[in-house]
């Protein structure tokens, strides 16, 4: 009885780390409702499904892809622009539950959490999103070498 209901708050510890790691668009808009429900309608419909269109604000972009892993600050053409990056290297994160024992009464249950990494040389794919005087106007997707 002892090993199921502490294997059922295992795993539920786990679900709750894994939801807590990866937000989601919802997630955000949950969190910052006040600023999405500002958006131009058509843009709560793409920031909902975690996609861009030009004109988007960086309010809008945050809601959509979450906290970029780099931003730029520069001038193009007179205009101030801000180059927001966003990188997948291939790593991830993964989470096991194990138990055993050797005995009827010398039983446990372990978790671990662990790194993923990349097989080969897969290379990192970066998402770049260009803003002009505070609006979108492009992204891109840019394999690594």
């Amino acid at each position: 009885m002892m090993k199921t209901s502490l294997s059922r708050v295992l795993v539920a510890a786990c679900a709750a780390l894994l939801a807590a790691c990866s937000p989601t668009p919802s997630d955000r808009i949950a969190k910052n409702m006040t600023a999405y429900e500002q958006l131009p309608r058509e843009q709560q419909v793409k920031v909902a499904r975690g996609e861009l269109e030009k004109g988007m604000s960086p309010m809008a972009v945050l809601l959509a892809w979450g906290e970029p892993e780099q931003k730029m600050a520069g001038r193009m053409d007179g205009r101030n622009t801000e180059r927001w990056i966003y990188t997948k290297s291939g790593t991830g994160w993964a989470v096991g539950l194990g138990g055993g024992g050797f005995r009827s009464r010398d039983s446990g249950v372990g978790t671990g959490i662990g790194v993923t990494m990349p097989l080969g040389s897969r290379p990192p794919v970066s998402y770049n999103v260009l803003f002009e005087n505070g609006k979108v106007v492009g992204w891109e997707a840019v394999n690594g070498f």
